[in-house]
């Protein structure tokens, strides 16, 4: 058995209630105030845990980990990324809320796990692979089935509200089976968008990308600004048609556009 092996089978071991984690140098951390310092115990909770490749074998250093809960109508988010023994720690959950925590490492996402902060201070490891694809289409081909997921994917406006109900993801995960656009991987250019609509727009014999504007502001590469955007972040997304993108943009926007207005505008 190799030595990544046997250390994930090691990680694996830890029970919660040591709450030790191999923090090197912080052996002793082992309550809620040795993890967040100034934080409020009565209201509050914190998670920690690793994050491991199964199919490696090994820890994960400088993972993302989100957290996301739904409080006062609104997508709530925090995140922390994992230091290099792989380990994270995300403070400030509310307590007794449900919590989907996800890992995430560039353009690979582990599976969504829902988690309750039923305890001040608990153990919740989480799992993400580098050696195999992403699957990212799979994943959002399932909120297509039925109700109003099957509405976000094909509306024109998508609001913060609609996404209260989806796991956390990136607004590319999403758009990318909308059923509007278009992704499409060219040579040479690698990936752009289209509107499905607009498609056979040409200029100077190509077909054109469409434009991604993120609070108005014209991203130079769009597909990377939507990569990078989590669905938490948003407040509202637009996809104009040539016509509606025109006449907010100009010559800009003859073959459409993607208007993004974040949550802290």
């Amino acid at each position: 058995m190799s030595k990544g092996v046997d250390m994930r089978k090691s990680l694996a071991r830890l029970a919660a209630p040591a709450l030790l984690l191999v923090l090197a140098n912080a052996a002793a951390a082992q309550s809620f105030s040795d993890f967040c310092p100034g934080g409020n115990e009565e209201t509050e909770a914190v998670v920690v845990g690793f994050v491991t490749d199964p199919e490696a074998g090994t820890i994960v250093p400088g993972a993302t980990v989100a957290a996301s809960w739904v409080a006062d109508d609104a997508r709530q988010r925090a995140e922390a990324q994992t230091n290099m023994e792989g380990v994270y720690t995300i403070c400030g959950l509310p307590k007794d809320t449900e919590v989907s925590l996800r890992a995430i490492f560039a353009d690979r996402r582990g599976e969504v796990v829902p988690y309750t902060t039923a305890a001040v201070l608990a153990q919740q490891d989480l799992e993400i692979s580098l050696t195999a694809e992403p699957d990212t289409r799979q994943e959002v081909g399932s909120l297509a089935a039925g109700g109003g997921r099957s509405r976000i994917l094909s509306s024109e406006v998508i609001r913060a509200e609609d996404l209260l109900d989806l796991p956390e993801m990136s607004v590319y995960d999403l758009l990318r089976q909308h059923q509007l656009l278009r992704f499409d991987r060219r040579s040479g250019e690698g990936e752009v968008i289209l509107l499905t609509s607009a498609s056979s727009s040409l200029r100077a014999g190509r077909l054109q990308r469409i434009q991604v504007r993120i609070n108005e502001r014209r991203e130079g590469d769009g597909v990377n600004a939507l990569r990078e955007m989590s669905i938490d972040e948003v407040g509202r997304i637009e996809i104009l048609s040539r016509t509606e993108a025109s006449a907010r943009y100009g010559g800009d926007g003859f073959v459409g556009a993607i208007a993004i207005t974040t949550r802290n505008r």
